[in-house]
Formats: structure tokens, C-alpha cells, sequence
């Protein structure tokens, strides 16, 4: 029964397909596949499109989109992905090479992911020399050329594009390099915005809804143009009355009053003007002033996270896998202090820090008042499983895993969006902190102190 309903349903979004011009249609490979799912998520608000059975008698699937976008299709279980642009009423077939999936014959999916990898491969090959030169033109030179070169290779084939894929493929060519740009200067060199080097934010054009595709860069622009007029950020209002007076178009506007909230609560690291302005009451004042805004569910996922990562609060009561496969809860260590790190293999700078975290979990490790928990987000288990085996042989502390973790319920309540993230939670479960520094001598101070504490409770 449930076959003949499923036949059906299938037909059914065949027919809707050829009369619905806003329904995209993809085909994925025939033959059994390694994989369960894919899913097809807005590449910056992260929001799933469609979720598509991999193993399944059917090979085409059908789902409205209101108008193009460029989304990252990932399947569950690998940390790659793959950017793709869709477009309504438009079709494109998956193939899958033994390591990924990706679309056949799509030259602007194929462009969309060369700019993004070669952004990634010019920033490997200098930092070198990035991070160390004293010469701030030349890093501006450097990603010039880069942007110059793939404007290049866009125009070979840009009579094999649509409008749109166009207008998307320019825009990303050149935010991506600004926005590394914008990244070196504003974070990494720390320069005010007085600097000459900022001022190629006078130089990039005007932009549509396309700019939706990679928001950061624009509101660095506005944060720039803002402060060269008023020296600092005067308050949430102010800055998101300049965005609606800096962007034309109504729907780009919204949608950045929107992502420039929640980009705030969330990385706050990034926008150090901006961040001793978030506070609780900011928060619930630009929630009010926001709440007609089409997007507002980019600022009310952002707000929910921020209020339940705040010390005070009693913390998310999560679930994760051990290493054999049996399952822990927080509530398990309740009575306990515990420290969290949420890190991942994949991630660069948790990999420098485990050494010190595992330190910190071996000088512990006969305390009964001290858990410290590492909570992998890594989706590959056997990636993760073979890397604690060989870097904690003695298995200091909890080494657990959340699949995706940053993505699901446990990244939401605790407002895990970039790692590492190291939280302390006292034994009665209720969050001390959600934002500690890098494992330290600082860190350890605090550890001490709430140890203290119970030492002189009764």
C-alpha cells in the first residue's frame, strides 16, 4: 500500500513539475550508493531545501524554490560539500565519483566551486607571507590578480550562462576576495578604519539579491563607511538604519538588518565595534524592531541560542555517543564541575589546543569534582575514533561524539557556530560560563576557583 501511495506521489510532482515553474527538478545516480541522504542547504542561512533519499526506487525529486540560490548539497557522514545554484524551473542531474556528489554538465556549479577553492588554496599558499608582510598593497595585489583571472574564465563561458548564474558567479568572485580582505585588515592586522587599506570599500559597485550569496562582506563595507563618519558604533538602531539607507533593494535590505543581528550574537569575535552593544535588553529591543521582517527567523534562532548559552541558565541536558558506542548525558556527571570542549579533527586551531585540554584532563583525571568532556562534532566516527585512539591512548576524560553537532540541537543551545568552544557548567547543570578562553593558565584559575567553591560547600 505504502508503494502504490508513494508511485502516486511521485507522479503527482511530475505533473506539478511541468506546470509550476518555480519547481526544481534533480536526478540522482542509479546503483546502490555508499550514502543514506543528501541534503540541500541555503549556503548562508543554512536552511534545508530538501532532503533527498539516496537508495531509493526513485530517481527524480521535485521542490519549490522561489528564486535562485546557491546552496551547498552534503551528505550525511562526510564533512565535504559541494555548491551548486539553483534556479526555478531549471533541472540538473547528480553524479557521484566515488567521493562526492556533484551536478553533471553545470558550468556555473563548477565555476561556483573554483572560486570558492581557489580563495581558500591562494590564502594556503601565501599566509606565509600574508601574515608576515609589512606591505599591505601587496596583499591587496595578490587577490586582484586572483579576482582578475577568474573574471576571466567566467567571460569564457558566460554565453553558457543564465543571467542570473552571471550576476551570482561575479558577485562571489569578488566578495570572496574582499572578504578575506576585509578579514586580514579588520581581524587579523587589526587596522583602523581610518587606514588607507580599507579604502578599496569605495571601489565596489552596487549589488543586488545576489549579494545574499556572501552578506559578510557588505555589512564590512557598511561597518567601514559608518565609522569613517561617526568614529564608532553608536547603537543597533543607528547601524541598521545606515544598512537600509546604504541598500536599495527592499529584499537585500531585510535580509541584512536580519543577518547582521545574527551574525553579531553569533560571531561576535568578528564584529568588535558592534558587540558591547549585544546586550540582553539590545537583543529584545532589535528583536521587537525586527519582528515584521521577512527574514526575522535568522534573528529569533540567533536570540533563542544567545539566551540559552547564558551563564545563569540551566544548560541543554544533551546526548552523545563513546567511543564504544555506548551513550552518556550531561545530567550522567550531574554533581560534578564540568569543562566542554566541542572540537572536531577537521578543525585547525582545536587541534592545536587538544595537547593542553588533554593535559588539563590527565591533571584532573583522579578529581571526582572535575569532568572534562570533549565533544567531537565530527561527522566521520571512524575519522574521529581513530584520531582520539592515537592522541589519547590513556583516555583521560570523556572523549564523546555529536554527528554534526554544530548543526543540530546541541549547536543550537549552545550557540556553537564556530569551534573551538570551551563551556564550564557547575554541578548542578546551570552554565557558568559559554564563552571561556583557550585552554590556559587562566583557564585552570578558573577551574580552581569553582573547585573552591565546592570544596567549602557542606
Amino acid at each position: 500500500m505504502n508503494k502504490i501511495l508513494y508511485f502516486f506521489f511521485g507522479i503527482f510532482l511530475i505533473f506539478q513539475s511541468c506546470s509550476d515553474p518555480k519547481v526544481f527538478e534533480i536526478t540522482v545516480p542509479e546503483g546502490q550508493n555508499p550514502y543514506d541522504s543528501l541534503f540541500i542547504q541555503e549556503l548562508i542561512t543554512g536552511e534545508t531545501i530538501a532532503k533527498l533519499p539516496l537508495n531509493s526506487p526513485q530517481r527524480k525529486f521535485f521542490f519549490p524554490i522561489r528564486h535562485s540560490l546557491l546552496t551547498s548539497f552534503q551528505v550525511k557522514g562526510r564533512e565535504t560539500s559541494f555548491l551548486s545554484i539553483l534556479e526555478p524551473g531549471s533541472r540538473k542531474e547528480l553524479i557521484f565519483d566515488g567521493k562526492e556528489f556533484q551536478t553533471k554538465n553545470a558550468i556555473a556549479d563548477s565555476l561556483s566551486n573554483y572560486i570558492w577553492h581557489s580563495t581558500d588554496e591562494m590564502f594556503s599558499r601565501y599566509a606565509g607571507i600574508l601574515f608576515r608582510q609589512d606591505d599591505l598593497g601587496i596583499v591587496k595585489e595578490k587577490f586582484d590578480s586572483l579576482v582578475a583571472k577568474r573574471q576571466a574564465d567566467i567571460q569564457k563561458v558566460t554565453d553558457q550562462l543564465t543571467d542570473r548564474e552571471r550576476k551570482i558567479l561575479n558577485y562571489q568572485n569578488q566578495a570572496r576576495a574582499n572578504n578575506f580582505l576585509m578579514f586580514y585588515g579588520r581581524i587579523v592586522r587589526e587596522l583602523p578604519h581610518t587606514n588607507s587599506y580599507f579604502d578599496f570599500v569605495e571601489k565596489i559597485p552596487a549589488f543586488g539579491t545576489e549579494a545574499k550569496s556572501l552578506p559578510d562582506v557588505l555589512l564590512y563595507q557598511y561597518e567601514i563607511e559608518y565609522l569613517r563618519k561617526n568614529d564608532s558604533i553608536r547603537s543597533i538602531p543607528s547601524f541598521l538604519e545606515f544598512i537600509e539607507s546604504r541598500t536599495a533593494n527592499q529584499d537585500l535590505r531585510d535580509f541584512l538588518k536580519a543577518y547582521y543581528i545574527q551574525s553579531v550574537i553569533e560571531f561576535p569575535t568578528y564584529w568588535r565595534p558592534h558587540e558591547h552593544l549585544f546586550t540582553t535588553d539590545q537583543i529584545q529591543e532589535a528583536l521587537v524592531s525586527e519582528k515584521n521582517n521577512p527574514y526575522a527567523y535568522l534573528i529569533n534562532r540567533a536570540s533563542d541560542s544567545f539566551f540559552s548559552s547564558m551563564a545563569g541558565v540551566a544548560a541543554y541536558d544533551f546526548s552523545a555517543k563513546r567511543l564504544d558506542d555506548s551513550s552518556i548525558k550531561l545530567s550522567d556527571l550531574r554533581g560534578k564541575l564540568v569543562l566542554i570542549d566541542t572540537w572536531a579533527t577537521w578543525c585547525g586551531p582545536c587541534i592545536q589546543h587538544r595537547p593542553r585540554i588533554l593535559e588539563i584532563a590527565s591533571k584532573y583525571g583522579n578529581d571526582p569534582r572535575l569532568a572534562v568532556v570533549m565533544v567531537s562534532v565530527d561527522s566521520e566516527l571512524d575519522r574521529w575514533k581513530n584520531y582520539v585512539s592515537k592522541t589519547n591512548p590513556s583516555n583521560f576524560g570523556y572523549e564523546v561524539n555529536i554527528p554534526d553537532g554544530m548543526n543540530n540541537t546541541f549547536g543550537d543551545k549552545f550557540l556553537v557556530k564556530a569551534i573551538p568552544k570551551y563551556f564550564l557548567i557547575d554541578s548542578e547543570g546551570i552554565i557558568l560560563s559559554s564563552d571561556l578562553p583557550e585552554p590556559s593558565l587562566g583557564m585552570e584559575q578558573l577551574i580552581e576557583k569553582e573547585l573552591g567553591k565546592m570544596k567549602k560547600s557542606p
